[in-house]
């Protein structure tokens, strides 16, 4: 289970990248951006290879249609999942992210059974030191094999911009925002009722996600993710 918040997290992370006016990523498609998701070990599981295929409307409302590819630790194209495709949505310079369709890839590489619902995401393009997003919510029913199944309530609260600060990454050293947020999973018919997870992601004008980082409830690093290519 705290995998698969990884991975929503992870979805998150790069789907709240897009901010409206060219402010934290490209609009330019073709741009291309390679995803290194790395264990708490700090190696390297596998990548997320991410294409912007078209761009529609200008300004503060826009739609950007992404492809996402899952590849191994080799950066070989996944055999057991398809390419896919998302569409965020800008309006009026907020994008509208449906997080239930952050977690299709993952479930559908698995062969599971599943069903989500959820609430949007609301980022504003004008976020600054000290701004605080809206909480979000996510309800998922999983069939897991062996373990049955599985439902789980998510929440996402505390999300916020703790600072502005250097960092650096495979893909280069950017000056970036820091985002922070807090997940809450309570689940049924899993050994642990209730996972508490924080996050931390920078984001970098002009890119978009840059570096994540996953926490326990002790503060240990549970996972990763950090941009290693970026061709624009």
């Amino acid at each position: 289970m705290k995998k698969i918040l990884f991975v929503l997290i992870l979805f998150l992370i790069v789907a709240a990248g897009v901010f409206s006016n060219e402010v934290f990523f490209s609009t330019n498609t073709g741009t291309t951006q390679l995803i290194a998701n790395l264990n708490s070990n700090g190696r390297v599981e596998g990548y997320s290879f991410m294409t912007i295929k078209d761009v529609s409307g200008d300004g503060s409302n826009m739609t950007i249609v992404y492809s996402i590819q899952v590849l191994d630790r080799n950066r070989r194209i996944s055999n057991k999942v398809s390419e896919r495709e998302y569409s965020i949505k800008i309006t009026d310079g907020i994008v509208e992210l449906e997080i239930k369709n952050t977690m299709d890839s993952f479930f559908a590489a698995r062969g599971m059974n599943f069903n989500i619902v959820g609430d949007k995401l609301f980022l504003p393009s004008n976020i600054a030191a000290g701004s605080k997003m809206n909480n979000t919510w996510m309800k998922m029913t999983i069939k897991i094999p062996i373990i049955g199944e599985v439902i789980a309530d998510v929440n996402i609260t505390d999300v916020e911009c703790a600072c502005i600060e250097t960092v650096t990454v495979p893909a280069g050293t950017f000056e970036a925002y820091k985002i922070t947020q807090t997940t809450t999973t309570v689940t049924t018919g899993w050994p642990t009722p209730k996972i508490v997870n924080k996050g931390a992601t920078w984001y970098v004008k002009g890119i978009g996600m840059v570096k994540s980082v996953n926490y326990d409830d002790r503060g240990r690093i549970e996972s990763s993710s950090e941009l290693h290519e970026l061709k624009m």
